[in-house]
């Protein structure tokens, strides 16, 4: 019960414009980068989340290609100008 009231308190502090009422991901196919924790090739992914309040939210994130966990912010390298 305890974890429950936290929880609670929690969300009478959030404002509108952090509440996600919609979310859309899109690999970037041609993107060229690399993990920064192993090396290896990354994907990455253009994020777009539309809040309750009608903002937005534009983000590139990031993912190892192997499971060595690692995601995040990142930039996109493309492969292409075009």
């Amino acid at each position: 019960m305890e974890n429950d009231n936290y929880r609670h308190a929690d969300l009478a502090v959030l404002t509108n414009s952090e509440f996600v009422v919609e979310q859309k991901w899109r690999e970037v196919l041609d993107h060229f980068g690399l993990c920064p924790e192993c090396g290896y090739t990354a994907h990455a992914f253009i994020a777009t989340a539309r809040h309750v309040d009608g903002t937005t939210k534009v983000m590139t994130v990031g993912s190892c290609g192997l499971p060595c966990g690692w995601s995040g912010p990142t930039e996109i390298t493309k492969m292409t100008e075009n």
